[in-house]
C-alpha cells in the first residue's frame, strides 16, 4: 500500500497543482468580468444606442464566455462608440485617474497571463495597446484578456481532465496487481494444503506396508499387497507431479504478466512524473524570460525566510528595475523591450551563485535574493552586476539601445514577512531612481 502511495503521490500533486491554477484564472476571469461590468455601467446615459450595447455586455458577462458571441458585441460596442465619438458635444472625457487605474488593473492581470507559454504572445500584445488613450480600445483589451483568461482556464480543464484519466489508469492497474497477488496468496494456501495430503497419503501407504510386512505369513501375498501400495503411491507421485507443473506453469504466466503490468505503471509513471516536473517548471518560469516568475520567488521568499529563522545566517533582497523602460518601448517597439528583457534576465541570471535566486518579479522589475551576504556584500556584488549591464551594449535592428538599471537592497530582519522586506528593498529602488537612476541604494 505504501509503494501504492508513494506512485499515485505524483498524480495528487499533479491534480492539486490544476485545481490551484484553474482556481487562479477563474478569480481573474471574475475579476475581469467585474471591471467590464463596472466600465459598462460607468459609461451609461451617454447615448441611447451605446446603452444599448452595453446592456447587452453586461449580460452577457453574466454568462460563461464564448468567442463568437463576444466578437459580436464588441462589433456592435465599437460602432455605438465610434457613433458616439462623431457627435464630440454628446462625449465627456473619461477620468484620468480611471484610466490609469484600469490600465494598470489590465497591465497586472496580463503579466500574470503572460507567465503561461501559451498565453504569453496574445498577453503581451494586449499588453503593447495599453498606452491607448481610446476607451473603446480599452474595452477591446478588457474583452480580449477575459477572453484569454477563460481559454487558460479551459486548457487546465482539459489538462485536469488528462490526469484524472491517469490516475484512474494507475488505479485499474494497481488493482490489477492486487488481485494477482490475492490469487497467488489463495494458490499458495491450496499448494500447502494438498502438500500435507500428499504427505498423509505417502505416509498411510508407508504406515500399511510396514503392517502387512511384519504380519504377511504368505510371501505371494505379502508380494501382491506390496506391489499394490506401491503402485497406489507412484499414482499418488504422478498425480502430485502433474499438479505441480501445472501450478508452475500457471505461475509463470502469471508472474511474466505481473512483470509486465508492472513494466507499464514505471513507464506511465516516469513519462507523468516528467510531465509533472515540466507543468512545475511551466508553472515557476517567466514565459518571456526563462528565468524564475513571481510564483517561484514567493515560494523561495517565505522558504528562504524559514531559513533565517533557524540559522540567522545574513541574507539579503534586491530590487530590481530596467531605467526609462517605457522610453524604450516608445522608440524602438516592444519588441525591443522584450529583446532587452530576455538579454539582461540571460546574462544577470548566469552570474550568480547556485545558491542564489535571480526572477522577473512583474514587467521590467526583477528580484534577487543573496544568501549568506550582507548590505555591503550585495552593494559590492549588484554593483559589479550594474555595471556589467551599463557595458553590455545593446542593439536592436542595427540601433544602439541605451539601457542601465537601478537597485535597492536590503538585508533580512527578525520578525520580516515577504511584504515588509520588498517594501524596504523596493523604497531602496525608488531612492535610487530619485537619485539619477543607474545605481544602487541600500535600505538599512
Amino acid at each position: 500500500m505504501e509503494q501504492a502511495d508513494r506512485w499515485q503521490q505524483p498524480y495528487r500533486e499533479a491534480v492539486e497543482e490544476l485545481d490551484r491554477r484553474e482556481r487562479q484564472w477563474r478569480l481573474t476571469d471574475e475579476l475581469l468580468r467585474r471591471i467590464a461590468g463596472r466600465l459598462c455601467i460607468a459609461a451609461r446615459g451617454l447615448d441611447a444606442g451605446l446603452d444599448g450595447s452595453l446592456n447587452e455586455v453586461i449580460s452577457t458577462l453574466r454568462r460563461p464566455a464564448e468567442a463568437e458571441p463576444l466578437e459580436a458585441l464588441l462589433s456592435g460596442l465599437t460602432q455605438s462608440v465610434a457613433a458616439l465619438d462623431r457627435d464630440t458635444a454628446l462625449v465627456a472625457p473619461p477620468a484620468a485617474n480611471d484610466g490609469l487605474r484600469l490600465r494598470q488593473s489590465l497591465k497586472r492581470i496580463l503579466e500574470h497571463l503572460a507567465e503561461l507559454p501559451d498565453a504569453q504572445p496574445r498577453a503581451a500584445a494586449l499588453s503593447g495597446r495599453l498606452d491607448a488613450e481610446s476607451a473603446d480600445v480599452l474595452a477591446e483589451i478588457a474583452v480580449g484578456t477575459a477572453d484569454l483568461a477563460q481559454a487558460q482556464i479551459a486548457t487546465l480543464q482539459r489538462a485536469r481532465q488528462e490526469a484524472d484519466r491517469l490516475l484512474l489508469q494507475f488505479s485499474e492497474r494497481l488493482e490489477d496487481i492486487a488481485r494477482h497477488l490475492r490469487n497467488e496468496s489463495e494458490e499458495h494456501s491450496n499448494a500447502q494444503i494438498e502438500q500435507r495430503a500428499f504427505g498423509q497419503q505417502l505416509l498411510g501407504h508407508t504406515q500399511a506396508l510396514v503392517d502387512q510386512t511384519r504380519s504377511a505369513s504368505d510371501l505371494g501375498q505379502l508380494q501382491e499387497q506390496v506391489y499394490r501400495h506401491l503402485t497406489a503411491i507412484d499414482q499418488r507421485v504422478r498425480e502430485h507431479r502433474s499438479r505441480e507443473e501445472t501450478r508452475a506453469v500457471a505461475y509463470k504466466e502469471r508472474t511474466e504478466a505481473l512483470y509486465e503490468r508492472i513494466e507499464s505503471l514505471e513507464n506511465q509513471t516516469r513519462s507523468l512524473t516528467r510531465s509533472v516536473n515540466k507543468l512545475e517548471r511551466q508553472a515557476s518560469t517567466d514565459g518571456l524570460t526563462r528565468v524564475p516568475n513571481r510564483a517561484a520567488y514567493d515560494k523561495r521568499i517565505a522558504a528562504e525566510l524559514q531559513q533565517y529563522k533557524r540559522d540567522q545566517r545574513p541574507r539579503c533582497i534586491a530590487a530590481i528595475d530596467i531605467d526609462h523602460f517605457k522610453t524604450i518601448n516608445d522608440r524602438y517597439g516592444h519588441q525591443a523591450g522584450d529583446k532587452v528583457l530576455q538579454m539582461l534576465a540571460q546574462h544577470w541570471s548566469r552570474r550568480l551563485r547556485d545558491c542564489d535566486f535571480f526572477g522577473r518579479y512583474g514587467g521590467e522589475e526583477f528580484v534577487m535574493l543573496l544568501d549568506n551576504s550582507n548590505e555591503q556584500q550585495a552593494l559590492l556584488l549588484a554593483n559589479k552586476l550594474r555595471q556589467s549591464v551599463e557595458k553590455l551594449g545593446f542593439h536592436f535592428r542595427q540601433q544602439p539601445v541605451s539601457v542601465t538599471i537601478s537597485c535597492g537592497i536590503t538585508g533580512f530582519r527578525e520578525g520580516d514577512t515577504p511584504q515588509a522586506l520588498f517594501e524596504r528593498a523596493d523604497r531602496a529602488l525608488y531612492e535610487a531612481k530619485r537619485n539619477g537612476r543607474n545605481r544602487c541604494c541600500v535600505e538599512v
